[in-house]
């Protein structure tokens, strides 16, 4: 049946074919790594060889062993992404048939309601004049107007269901074109690595190749490469007047892709921030001109509509006061002469409001690179926990960090999506698991000091997030859980980090924190949750919380300090005055961050006074002394 209206098919292709093609790149994927395999089977053979003719092949063994495990990999993703294509084509076909159907019954229903309607008019009514879409005059009724309303409702359910069956066309293009580059992209990475390019220069070349020249070269082709070391040499390798280009033109590609220098990223954001006050500017007048007409004969209800389009737009206002206190707030650091110097302008180096994405960095750039000084000896990432979000994400303590950490010392402060923003909210993982591959590559990004140790750090659910982000690939030198909610959902223990299971680890949490501490129970047990307790497992070392002045032990011990100041103890409290400066538990953080002396968890003591156990944390015992290990020692 031809129907009126309905576009082109939006689920033709034949998704089995697409299935048998992803399944010749599969087995060409296999095939690659079995060569992988043989050329690093001759590697080992030649381990004991000594020989210059042997030294000169062994670097050619590796290339080649690298080359087609790289070819492997791209194959593999390939078939992967052909299946996606395959699974995507069929979803398509199945709702395109069935809209079908029904656009073909709405369409006979309009016929059937017609008959109807016109033998009920008026005797000398025709209908071979009218279109499909139209109905008679109501004054040719003289009875039931009902036989008119039937007769458009069954043209307007089929107007509907046009519509839904034609929107399946944009959906397929969408599909089609994401398809495309994702495929382009693994073309791109698998030319540089067939080319066997080893060098910066050389990566860029065989990018050239594939994008034109280099002046043509966009964000999104570099964004493609979808590797932070590939992208900072593609990067490196264009001149700063193109460098500069790219940032005008596409400042929200590259103020959040990894890989990109500090500065560069810095540079975009300010940009990104400043449209994104513009929006929030038009949003305002947008509001205001709404209100205006809803006002026009409100009536009584002309206080409420006020009320309703004043809170809108005072949060429309809250957000530009933030983002413009993100452009002019003063920010501290010191140069390698340990001068203090201050910048105006947070230095971002993400910012995306549709993912709830931002994060700083604080401390030195190198004017010549962009990136963190090679003088720089200690790094870190700080994640925070819940409730953390694009408007208050803890930046304060990044600042207070880096001034207790010194001038040699670089902080950042991730909160790279959307936190939970209450405590039954962070009983949810799925906030972790889709953060932690975004701290991983982001971490990647980071061009560390050669001399330098990375630390990564997280607090409350942010140490769940830290800890999935090392179970997918984090590197880093040291790892510090601050009253974690544990180390990540199924996570049992350092040994299911790939690169981290061998590098330090430290945790820390007060003794009566309610927040995360009681929801471990007393073995620690959270599997079932955020994965084993950070604070037993085997493999990280406990610091103590202690008090709030480091410097005096008999000071407030930070598990009763109330934050609110309003004098009563909390312990709720306690889980978040870790980050007191000067306490115990700062001076530890800073100590994990720079590789300094951090003071040892002190074991409660279990006393028998009348029958009865009575606990005295090991700080309040009367014969405690402190206890210090070398971070990293």
């Amino acid at each position: 049946m031809s129907l009126p209206g309905l576009g082109d098919v939006p689920g033709e292709g034949d998704a089995d074919s697409i299935r048998t093609i992803a399944g010749l790149f599969r087995r060409r994927g296999a095939a690659e790594r079995e060569r992988n395999r043989a050329a690093l089977n001759g590697l080992r053979s030649l381990s004991p060889v000594t020989a210059l003719s042997v030294d000169a092949l062994r670097p050619d063994l590796t290339a080649f062993a690298h080359r087609f495990l790289d070819v492997a990999l791209a194959a593999e993703d390939a078939g992967e992404i052909l299946d996606d294509y395959a699974a995507a084509v069929e979803d398509l076909q199945y709702r395109a048939s069935r809209l079908r159907a029904q656009a073909e019954e709405d369409y006979s229903s309009i016929w059937t309601q017609r008959t109807a309607a016109l033998n009920a008019a008026s005797d000398f009514a025709v209908g071979w004049a009218l279109d499909w879409d139209d109905v008679l005059p109501s004054w040719l009724y003289l009875d039931d107007r009902g036989y008119l309303d039937r007769w458009q409702a069954a043209i307007d359910d089929y107007r509907l269901t046009a519509a839904r069956y034609n929107a399946l066309r944009a959906e397929r293009d969408d599909v089609d074109s994401a398809t495309a580059g994702r495929l382009l992209a693994i073309d791109l990475v698998n030319r540089i690595t067939r080319d066997g390019v080893v060098d910066g220069a050389g990566v860029f070349a065989s990018t050239a190749l594939w994008v034109g020249d280099t002046d043509e070269v966009t964000a999104d082709q570099i964004a493609a490469l979808a590797d932070p070391e590939l992208v900072r040499e593609v990067w490196d390798s264009l001149d700063r007047a193109r460098r500069d280009t790219l940032i005008e033109e596409s400042p929200e590609v590259i103020g959040n892709l990894d890989g990109i220098p500090i500065a560069d990223r810095i540079t975009a954001n300010r940009i990104n921030i400043a449209d994104a006050i513009v929006d929030h500017e038009g949003e305002i007048e947008r509001l205001q001109d709404a209100r205006e007409a809803a006002l026009i004969g409100a009536g009584r209800g002309r206080t409420a509509i006020e009320r309703r389009f004043d809170d809108l737009i005072a949060q429309e206002q809250q957000m530009i006061d933030y983002y413009d206190g993100l452009l002019t707030q003063k920010v501290a650091w010191q140069d390698e002469s340990g001068v203090r110097q201050e910048d105006v302008g947070a230095r971002v180096v993400v910012f995306d409001p549709s993912r709830q994405a931002i994060a700083t960095y604080h401390g030195a750039l190198d004017p010549e690179t962009g990136g963190i000084p090679d003088w720089v000896t200690s790094v870190a990432i700080s994640v925070p926990g819940t409730g953390a979000q694009l408007t208050g994400f803890s930046d304060n303590r990044a600042a207070e960090l880096y001034a207790a950490a010194g001038g040699d010392s670089a902080i950042f402060q991730w909160a790279g999506g959307e936190f939970p923003q209450t405590i039954p909210g962070a009983m949810d993982t799925s906030y972790a698991h889709d953060l932690a591959p975004r701290l991983r590559d982001f971490a990647a990004g980071v061009s560390v000091p050669d001399s330098a140790a990375l630390t990564v750090m997280g607090h409350s659910y942010g140490g769940a997030t830290v800890g999935l982000a090392e179970e997918a690939g984090l590197r880093a030198d040291r790892v510090l859980y601050v009253a974690a909610a544990g180390m990540g959902d199924g996570v049992s223990g350092v040994d299911d980090f790939p690169h981290t299971s061998d590098v330090p680890h430290y945790a820390m949490m007060s003794r009566n924190d309610l927040v995360v501490g009681l929801i471990q129970g007393s073995e620690g047990d959270l599997h079932a949750l955020h994965g084993q307790s950070s604070l037993r497992a085997d493999g990280v070392t406990r610091l103590e919380t202690g008090v709030i002045d480091g410097d005096d032990p008999n000071s407030i011990d930070i598990e009763d300090f109330n934050v609110s100041g309003n004098g009563t103890p909390s312990a709720i409290d306690s889980h978040s005055s870790l980050y007191t400066p000067g306490s115990t538990a700062f001076n530890n953080m800073v100590a994990v961050i720079t590789g300094g002396e951090a003071e040892l968890f002190a074991p409660d003591e279990v006393l028998i006074v009348g029958g009865r156990a009575v606990t005295i944390d090991g700080i309040d015992r009367d014969d405690y002394t402190p206890a210090y290990t070398k971070v990293g020692g």
